[in-house]
């Protein structure tokens, strides 16, 4: 990567440029790079296999500089000049290194190195050793300039994590929620406390940051996607009082005074035809936490101090507004206030610790924030984020396409993915199309190095981590072919799955991990 998640580094160099700029490099004809890469499988392997060259006098500035440019040309001429330079980039690497550069520019690594790796990484170069390795973890979800961190600690050590704060354009990590099934849950944690609960809605999760009239927007998985929301930008804007602030909220897709379905809201995710899309599909913004304030984090206030200064802060349309809420320590009124929410259309409620410790936490899915959905109420199935690792060929009407997809849920501890079920129910022909289409992009022709796997389980296709699906089922048990939680040979399954829609909005390391799911068991 040439940056940060949230600094939108995608170069915009697809397989098929990559062919033709291959080509022009070592000068090869097309149809042979395209020959190469059916075979080897990845284009940073065909460019070594072009390139015969031992040495280079390329520099990592030479690299940076480069690729950096190449993300900033546009316009007219743009593919011509792109080209050049990315060719000329490789003309001056050794063979290793345009590999490298290629894999790169494609967004392609493939190191089988996750996040939490180099952050293991970091806390034992840095920190001291592994005890240290939540301190370093909590400072990630922070700063989430991976590179930015580890210059901090390689020059200040574990102070250099200590003394990170909330910086506006910088995205911290979202403060997340536990699931529970039943209002005895919530009352054993707030025990004779009062507790908020709010209005949870089936939308997208979003985190607005304003500097003066920049308004800027950043998705769960850390994207920017303002281009995408120009309209909330706007609200925001607007209703923000503050001069600077970094908001906490939801986007709903909104119309004739009715809440629309998720996978509706997911049409505005596009790069192109903003404006259609803007009246075709309109949105709202809910808020629900405000974690910077005019130079100050609020990350350490308490939940009903937060809620105060966003209520103070912000002024309210029709188009943003702040979460509907109840404060109190009553079962009734929670319990009401719960099935109201599934009267109005929404998803449950959350509920929030009032308490003077209760946080903001970044990044954690601690017990001070607690969701109680539909689907839990009816306590018929559970509900799961995975991971698509792999795919089995189709028959019938699926002949050429996938039948089923292997899926797998995130090890935080070992930074490894374990597959969990196989899913084949519940695809329209409208999603089962849509995620072929996002699938081909991730396609490798090698098991993925974090996917643990057992060869009965071995699918025709491997997928690289990246698509993210949520399904439903009915019960969890132990299997010889999963890997999940795996104890004794064997590993936790899912039964009956059925899928139930795209996540876009969140990102691999996002997905239900093995500890949830033991708990769950619990």
């Amino acid at each position: 990567m040439i940056g940060p998640k949230y600094a939108d580094i995608d170069l915009g160099i697809g397989d098929r440029t990559a062919v033709y700029i291959i080509a022009r490099a070592f000068d090869a004809a097309e149809e042979d790079v395209k020959s190469r890469f059916a075979k080897l499988g990845d284009l940073g392997d065909v460019v070594q296999s072009l390139s015969d060259k031992k040495s280079s006098s390329l520099k990592d500035d030479d690299v940076y500089d480069a690729l950096h440019e190449l993300k900033s040309i546009s316009g007219k001429g743009s593919h011509e000049k792109r080209t050049r330079l990315l060719s000329e980039l490789l003309q001056k690497a050794s063979a290793i290194e345009a590999k490298y550069i290629m894999r790169i520019a494609l967004g392609s690594m493939r190191l089988g190195v996750g996040e939490m790796t180099v952050l293991d990484a970091f806390t034992l170069a840095f920190a001291g050793g592994l005890h240290n390795k939540s301190a370093v973890e909590d400072g990630y979800d922070v700063n989430t300039d991976i590179g930015s961190l580890g210059e901090s600690m390689a020059l200040h050590g574990l102070n250099g994590v200590r003394q990170l704060a909330v910086v506006l354009g910088r995205p911290v990590e979202m403060m997340l929620a536990q699931r529970v099934k039943a209002v005895s849950e919530i009352l054993e944690r707030f025990r004779g406390e009062q507790f908020a609960a709010e209005e949870k809605y089936d939308g997208e999760r979003v985190q607005v940051h304003k500097d003066g009239d920049n308004v800027q927007l950043f998705s769960r998985r850390l994207e920017n996607i303002t281009s995408q929301y120009p309209d909330i930008a706007e609200y925001a804007r607007a209703g923000a009082k503050a001069k600077r602030a970094v908001l906490d909220g939801e986007i709903i897709a909104f119309e004739k005074g009715r809440m629309l379905p998720f996978q509706k809201l997911m049409q505005r995710r596009r790069k192109y035809n903003i404006k259609e899309y803007r009246e075709s599909v309109p949105v709202v913004l809910a808020l629900f936490d405000i974690v910077y304030l005019d130079g100050e984090s609020l990350l350490k206030r308490s939940y009903p101090q937060r809620r105060k200064l966003l209520e103070h802060k912000f002024n309210e349309s029709e188009n943003a507004f702040l979460a509907k809420r109840v404060v109190s320590n009553d079962f009734d009124d929670i319990t009401k206030f719960f099935k109201q929410s599934l009267d109005k259309g929404f998803e449950g409620i959350i509920v929030k610790a009032t308490s003077d410790d209760s946080v903001y936490q970044p990044g954690k899915r601690g017990w001070m924030w607690m969701k109680w959905k539909r689907e839990y109420a009816e306590g018929l199935e559970d509900i799961f984020d995975v991971v698509v690792m792999g795919s089995y060929h189709g028959r019938g009407r699926r002949k050429g396409f996938f039948g089923s997809l292997l899926c797998a849920v995130y090890n935080k501890d070992d930074d490894a993915f374990e597959t969990f079920t196989k899913v084949g129910t519940g695809f329209t022909d409208e999603t089962f199309g849509t995620i072929k289409e996002m699938l081909e992009k991730y396609r490798v022709m090698e098991r993925p190095k974090r996917l643990r796997l057992k060869r009965a389980m071995e699918p025709d296709e491997f997928y690289e981590p990246a698509v993210v699906i949520e399904i439903m089922g009915a019960e969890i048990t132990r299997s010889l072919g999963h890997t999940a939680g795996e104890e004794n040979g064997r590993g936790l399954a899912l039964r009956f799955p059925r899928f139930l829609r795209i996540r876009v909005d969140k990102g691999p390391n996002e997905v239900t991990t093995v500890e949830e799911i033991k708990s769950m068991l619990k």
